[in-house]
């Protein structure tokens, strides 16, 4: 009777605890889809266009019309989905080591994007297309894609995924040396062209490019979602002593996903830095939840967020000058990430 009463209070017990996740959840969701929504009205209204607010709400002028459709609205659907689609990339690849500090720039991907790009840019091949984008966006799109096949050939090989984090990090240095090659022996036009293209921008996809992305990422999170459980299993040490095959599977499956939708990220935008790593930690602190039903759809209304606003403080509205939007978000994701190697010290000690 005792043990009965027992294990009545420990279900009771975790059932406490799963329904304040919950209400913890929806309170924290409902609270990044406000600020989604008050961050989207201002990247609408604010600019060196001259649409005011009132010419947001109520475009009468072709003029107020073309800058919404052509410019305004393109660049805040771009900054919502780049912000998304990094947050979850990074979500699945801290998954995939176990390590808080993995990003889609540490595996190399971003690096071989790069990569591709400067071979375009600053080796002489764009000069054999017609448009200057096509070209650098094929080669970032190959050269990050030959990076993650890369990793999965030893992946494969093996067991340890510190082993697939060091190969990613050589080759981040690998194509880091042979760009710095390309920039001493380019000339002045081409190295602008590579700089002001890594210096990342939410200004460079049409509504093409913003379509296909945003299939790209709803399957992605189709398929991630079907595995949540796996993925909880897998993040405690469960599946390894359950099933090696399962688990081999969902770590090629996770890299695979994380991978691709970077690589077009990387392509299209150009190399946006720390918010792969620092939205997932920094929904973790907040949510103090660790179960992916709710993390996975966190880190994309964290990552939308958090990307408007480091887009809307790189336009510097009250000037008439911008930043790079990179240089926002280093100045907002290195405190984050600092702020965990710390903590994560002083749990350990």
């Amino acid at each position: 009777m005792e043990f009965i009463f027992t294990e009545k209070l420990k279900l009771s017990s975790i059932a406490n605890i799963l329904a304040k996740e919950k209400r913890r959840f929806r309170f924290w969701m409902l609270l990044l889809l406000f600020i989604v929504l008050v961050f989207s009205l201002l990247e609408l209204s604010l600019g060196s266009a001259g649409v005011s607010f009132i010419e947001v709400l109520f475009p009468k002028s072709d003029y107020a019309l073309f800058v919404l459709r052509e410019i305004r609205i393109p660049r805040l659907l771009t900054a919502v989905l780049i912000g998304a689609t990094l947050s979850f990339a990074g979500l699945l690849l801290q998954t995939v080591f176990r390590n808080p500090l993995v990003g889609p720039s540490v595996l190399g991907i971003s690096s071989g994007a790069s990569l591709g790009v400067a071979l375009v840019t600053m080796a002489g091949f764009n000069s054999f297309f017609i448009s200057d984008e096509v070209p650098k966006v094929a080669a970032a799109i190959v050269f990050s894609l030959a990076v993650l096949f890369l990793l999965f050939s030893i992946a494969g090989r093996f067991k340890d995924h510190a082993s697939v984090l060091i190969v990613g990090m050589l080759i981040s240095y690998l194509a880091g040396a042979v760009v710095d090659i390309l920039i001493f022996m380019s000339d002045n036009d081409a190295l602008k062209e590579f700089t002001l293209w890594g210096m990342g921008s939410f200004s460079r996809m049409g509504y093409g490019e913003i379509a296909l992305l945003s299939a790209l990422l709803l399957i992605s999170y189709i398929i991630v979602h079907r595995h949540r459980h796996l993925m909880n299993l897998y993040l405690i040490g469960e599946l390894d002593e359950v099933n090696e095959q399962k688990k081999r599977k969902l770590v090629l499956l996770l890299l695979l996903l994380g991978g691709v939708i970077t690589a077009f990220v990387t392509a299209f935008c150009g190399p946006i830095a720390f918010i792969g790593i620092a939205i997932p930690n920094l929904l973790r602190f907040v949510l103090r939840i660790s179960d992916h039903k709710y993390l996975l759809p966190g880190s994309i209304m964290l990552g939308a967020a958090v990307a408007l606003m480091c887009d809307l403080l790189s336009t510097m509205p009250w000037t008439n000058h911008s930043l790079p939007v990179n240089a926002v978000t280093a100045l907002f994701g290195i405190p984050i990430i600092v702020f965990m190697i710390f903590k994560s010290r002083q749990s350990s000690i």
